[in-house]
């Protein structure tokens, strides 16, 4: 009996040494992934950022979120804007295959009910002859009509208003829906939003539509893999044709290291690694991260654009 309490308890150790491990390399390669995105050379302004938002709300939740994307490839307006520049930099840089630019979000999010949460979201980026430097302030309200338990419909409604930074650029007021539709393995999300530029600086008469929806399938316990598509259309009263506007679409890869593992439950795995990052009992904690490629489907759209997301719950 001796032997075998012993076998259990090097056991154990070996899974808390494998889970310890297999933290320090996912930290290290999303710090990798956040310290790259940030020192990528950008010469231009970054479009707004691949975001899909999801329905739940949960009250005293915080999270912390972080987006960035890398962008290469003229649209077909920057481009003719680009090729009326004296310099014409930016276009040699994309003919010799070196041209990048990249955009990066910062998101807090807070569940103030058990319907209500609030965000504030910060976007920096770096245009074309300018410095690095924040784009936009965005406050958010989210409302969860129908909370989605399981398989299922999950409903929300948000309302935002985006602060613009920059002289001479409109401020936004952005609403609509976030729809859930749940089934087994199967996950489908949309964000259909409608949007209005507002102030002196606004550049367009009626209301702008954006998009993203996303269908996922979770093949093992902490992995998904989904396809995403993002479009936009500036004016509705001036949508013109298909190509005109913006559209992308491309797979996502998921991963969500906080899995159920039985292994975790029966030797107590999930413990002792909330011990270890000094999180207090009765606080659970959530690491969820993806990575995927979007393909431009018109000449108003970059040609791709590598995207990449981690947030934290707690």
């Amino acid at each position: 009996m001796a032997g075998l309490k012993f076998g259990g308890q090097l056991l154990r150790q070996d899974l808390t040494f494998m889970r310890g491990a297999q933290r320090l390399a996912l930290s290290a390669a999303v710090s990798a992934l956040i310290t790259a995105g940030f020192s990528l050379s950008a010469t231009t302004r970054a479009f707004a950022e691949f975001e899909i938002q999801e329905s739940e709300v949960e009250k005293g939740e915080i999270e912390l979120e972080y987006r960035g994307a890398v962008h290469s490839g003229f649209p077909k307006s920057e481009r003719e804007a680009a090729e009326d520049d004296d310099e014409g930099g930016a276009l040699d840089e994309e003919e010799e295959g070196e041209f990048l630019r990249q955009s990066h979000d910062l998101e807090f999010q807070y569940g103030i009910t058990d319907r209500f949460m609030f965000s504030v979201e910060l976007s920096a980026d770096e245009p074309l002859e300018d410095d690095f430097d924040v784009s936009g302030v965005e406050l958010e309200l989210q409302y969860e009509l129908i909370e989605r338990e399981g398989n299922g419909l999950g409903l929300a409604f948000i309302g935002a208003y985006g602060f613009a930074t920059r002289s001479g650029e409109a401020d936004e007021i952005e609403f609509g829906p976030i729809i859930e539709l749940a089934s087994g393995k199967l996950l489908f999300t949309a964000n259909p939003f409608f949007a209005s530029q507002v102030g002196d600086n606004r550049e367009t008469d009626g209301l702008g539509f954006e998009y993203g929806w996303r269908g996922q399938y979770d093949f093992a316990k902490k992995w998904g893999i989904g396809v995403e598509m993002f479009g936009e259309v500036e004016d509705l009263s001036h949508a013109g044709s298909f190509d005109d506007q913006a559209h992308s679409i491309g797979p996502t890869l998921f991963y969500h290291p906080g899995g159920d593992d039985d292994d975790d439950d029966d030797n107590g795995g999930d413990d002792l690694d909330d011990k270890k990052l000094g999180v207090p009992d009765g606080v659970e904690m959530e690491i969820s991260l993806n990575v995927g490629v979007q393909f431009g489907l018109t000449d108003n759209t970059c040609d791709t654009a590598v995207k990449f997301q981690g947030s934290l719950e707690f």
